[in-house]
């Protein structure tokens, strides 16, 4: 038996192996990044969910780099300095922050992925830098959703929205006024890492913990929920990881005029214009509030319509078997 002859047996024979073993995937991630780390845990519980053998590490690299014998590894962090030597790694994109130059082109610092998990819609840019470079462009749509949640039919009690930690939700003076009109009679039930009196004068309840679940009973708690994005997330056109548990918990859903949400939600929906005043924008969230509670289920019937559409385009694990497919290809190349 030649040299050659043994080493495509070997290949053959590790191909059957691979397509009988179990996904083993590494997650970097870091306690230091909140959404980034929620978005961990739902990987997790997403992929453990096909019989994938998951490690999620939370202090950005303390442990991947010793694992030898996994088939890749996703990078949830921005400038993160370790990538698997063993394996390939993908990074995720959620929003131009730390990734993309001025002209929306990847930075430099991200070449050295093998394939990237992008939340925004417009990718051309990343792909001619890179094919300047004389690289191919490996990536799918991912988006911070997750995993599959049965429908149920919530109780509508009252309206529950996050405390924001960053962008103009927090610093813009507008959004800073809104906040506190929104607390000022117990309306809304706030959650957060921090209460931020700042911005919150009652309804804060308390942070929720990380780990890919906790939020879904939070939100099915209260049964409406109120989603604002940030500057960059509406410029882009891109959405944040609140359309998805919101739809996935079956609650009623109060959201600026995202472009994603619109699209891919539309009239499930009910909508505020957040271009206006305070005044303003809190008077509309109570008209819908309202309506919500006057017909209830009207609102319910469009809580089971965004439902259905986060089933169809949006479950966890459905990118996840995206992801897989994307893995073969870059293993094949």
């Amino acid at each position: 038996m030649t040299p050659l002859f043994k080493c495509l047996m070997a290949c053959v024979f590790a191909f059957f192996i691979s397509a009988e073993a179990h996904i083993r995937m590494g997650i970097v991630s870091s306690s230091k990044y909140c959404g980034e780390r929620e978005v961990g845990w739902r990987i997790k519980v997403a992929a453990e969910s096909l019989g994938w053998i998951v490690f999620l590490d939370e202090n950005q690299d303390s442990f991947v780099d010793k694992m030898q014998d996994l088939d890749f590894v996703i990078s949830l962090l921005p400038q993160n300095t370790f990538t698997n030597p063993y394996c390939p790694n993908y990074q995720t994109i959620f929003h131009p922050f730390n990734f993309l130059t001025p002209e929306k082109q990847l930075l430099p610092f991200y070449e050295k992925y093998d394939g990237y998990l992008i939340t925004l819609q417009e990718r051309e840019f990343i792909e001619e830098g890179l094919k300047l470079k004389n690289k191919t462009f490996h990536s799918i749509s991912f988006y911070p959703t997750v995993d599959h949640i049965p429908y149920k039919e919530v109780a509508l009690n009252n309206l529950v929205t996050m405390i924001p930690v960053w962008s103009n939700r927090l610093n813009d003076r507008r959004f800073r006024s809104f906040y506190k009109l929104l607390s000022r009679d117990g309306l809304v039930s706030f959650y957060g890492i921090n209460k931020n009196d700042a911005i919150i004068k009652r309804g804060y309840v308390g942070p929720i913990p990380f780990d890919g679940v906790s939020v879904i009973d939070v939100l099915q708690k209260h049964g409406i929920v109120l989603i604002l994005h940030s500057d960059i997330h509406n410029q882009e056109g891109i959405p944040t990881s609140r359309i998805f548990e919101a739809t996935a918990a079956s609650t009623v859903i109060i959201s600026d005029e995202n472009a994603f949400v619109k699209k891919y939600f539309g009239d499930s929906v009910f909508y505020i214009d957040t271009t206006l005043t305070a005044s303003e924008m809190d008077r509309q969230v109570r008209k819908h509030m309202k309506y919500i509670k006057s017909n209830p289920e009207k609102a319910l019937e469009m809580a089971k319509e965004a439902h259905l559409i986060f089933e169809d385009l949006f479950e966890m694990s459905s990118q996840l078997l995206e992801l897989e497919s994307l893995h073969k290809k870059v293993v094949k190349q």
